[in-house]
């Protein structure tokens, strides 16, 4: 049985056309398939799709046709051999792999690249690819994946967002489990805005755990050391500015303080740990003590 007969169920006709077409074409390319001779090769091809498509214009004959002229062009060493994929961070090489549809008996010549960028494009991680071929034998793959920035809470599960608000996926792994987390009443709707504005502060972004929306009106931060920083309505990058410089010079996140308000434009104000107000609390008493014994 040919090798044709075997990949695919013809009827008597087209499986004569088809070990014809094959064997001539098979012939001509193996005799002047050689490194200078890839343009001679492209130029013999076509036999065989001639040869299926005369007297036959069916679908089924131009599948049967596309299939062969695959099968002939692999068996003549434009198979794909080899997958080079660059840009990989996030996405599994092996996703990669299964979404470019790549079989045994597939050229290099009839792969379509177009679809299989669009299906690369369709996982979740891919923010931009291109699918190239590389005669004789190669496909190349490159792709940009996307940045996350937060993980957002929505609709009751937490997905990981870009900092346009994008979502990536809802798979978080250990990797990217230590991004912001954006909370609250509102906040998808409101994220992206205010996430443009957390961006230019990368020393205030290094140190958030959490972004919360309070009322749909306003955002608190939720800093290390469990500190809170509420921040106005409006004149945010103002309020994140002041933050930063407080931090930069006064290390406020060292010390005893839990909550920073900067709600109001000419005012701070700071609310002690309870830790340091019992503290302070003690002190005083031990103060009055001292005098009253004195």
């Amino acid at each position: 049985m040919s090798a044709l007969n075997h990949l695919f169920r013809f009827s008597r006709t087209q499986r004569l056309r088809a070990e014809t077409a094959y064997r001539t074409t098979v012939s001509a390319l193996r005799a002047v398939h050689h490194p200078n001779s890839l343009l001679s090769s492209l130029v013999v091809l076509p036999v065989l799709v001639f040869g299926f498509s005369f007297g036959e214009r069916t679908a089924e004959a131009r599948e049967t046709a596309a299939q062969s002229l695959a099968y002939v062009a692999a068996s003549a060493g434009f198979g794909v051999g080899a997958i080079t994929i660059e840009g990989l961070r996030d996405t599994r090489e092996g996703d990669v792999l299964d979404y470019l549809a790549v079989t045994p008996t597939t050229s290099v010549l009839g792969f379509d690249i177009d679809a299989a960028r669009d299906r690369v494009l369709a996982l979740p991680w891919v923010k931009e690819a291109s699918v190239r071929r590389v005669y004789p034998d190669q496909l190349m793959v490159e792709i940009e994946e996307h940045a996350p920035f937060a993980r957002m809470l929505q609709r009751g599960r937490v997905h990981l967002v870009t900092v346009e608000g994008e979502e990536i996926t809802d798979e978080i792994t250990d990797v990217h489990a230590g991004l912001p987390l954006v909370v609250g009443e509102g906040a998808p709707g409101e994220a992206t805005a205010f996430f443009a504005h957390l961006a230019a502060r990368p020393h205030v972004l290094g140190s958030v755990v959490a972004l919360e929306r309070v009322g749909d009106r306003r955002w608190t931060l939720h800093m290390r050391e469990d500190v809170q920083v509420h921040l106005p309505e409006t004149g945010v990058d103002a309020a994140l500015i002041r933050l930063e410089e407080m931090m930069r010079r006064e290390a406020v996140l060292e010390r005893a303080i839990a909550v920073i308000d900067l709600r109001l434009p000419d005012q701070l104000v700071v609310q002690l740990t309870d830790a340091a107000v019992e503290a302070m609390a003690e002190d005083a008493e031990g103060l009055t003590a001292a005098r009253g014994g004195a």
